[in-house]
């Protein structure tokens, strides 16, 4: 709960100050079987047009939470602080790559009891565990705005992550994302 409340108060900062490039939002897919949905906004670190075929390369920061749930089992939710490198060609086709060290918490579903000190079962609230996921990730889609269709821009994005711990080793997972990104600031 508490990334929740620090991620709506730097989105709401960076809605109400329009400080943030762009906002993205899209469908989350932690596997296949794991829906979601997440939410990040971006910030253009540095930007630089190239002359010769007016490609853009960007270096992009910014945070980003997602939300999905894994049926009968638990809920999840990850915090992705990202920085990406993204080129955007003269006719919108976007290729990014990046890295985010995110964090995550899940939440159990269903009742979850525990003993006390008396051999007693107390039932825990927000029963869940805590985990670190360094995460790399690709995206490609199309800009638009480039070619003057709309203020608006498609992407899909391949996640590969690492979630340490898991039991007492380490488990790659793979989510998949795809959605839409606008533009806060008028051109």
């Amino acid at each position: 709960m508490r990334y929740l409340f620090i991620f709506s108060i730097l989105l709401r900062l960076t809605v109400t100050n329009t400080l943030a490039q762009s906002l993205r939002v899209g469908y989350y897919g932690e596997t296949v079987t794991h829906y979601g949905l997440k939410i990040a906004a971006e910030w253009s670190l540095k930007n630089r047009v190239r002359e010769r075929n007016q490609a853009r390369k960007e270096l992009l920061a910014g945070p980003a939470l997602a939300v999905y749930r894994h049926p009968q089992n638990h809920i999840g939710l990850v915090f992705f602080p990202e920085l990406a490198y993204r080129r955007t060609s003269r006719r919108g086709g976007i290729f990014e790559l990046g890295l985010a060290p995110a964090s995550s918490y899940y939440f159990l579903e269903g009742t979850t009891y525990t003993p006390d000190e008396s051999g007693d079962l107390r039932r825990v609230r927000w029963a869940g565990q805590n985990a670190f996921l360094p995460t790399v990730f690709v995206r490609v889609g199309k800009d638009l705005s480039m070619q003057r269709q709309a203020r608006l821009a498609w992407f899909s994005r391949l996640n590969v992550m690492q979630q340490r711990p898991y039991n007492t080793s380490a488990l790659m997972r793979f989510s998949l994302e795809t959605g839409v990104a606008f533009p806060l600031k008028k051109p």
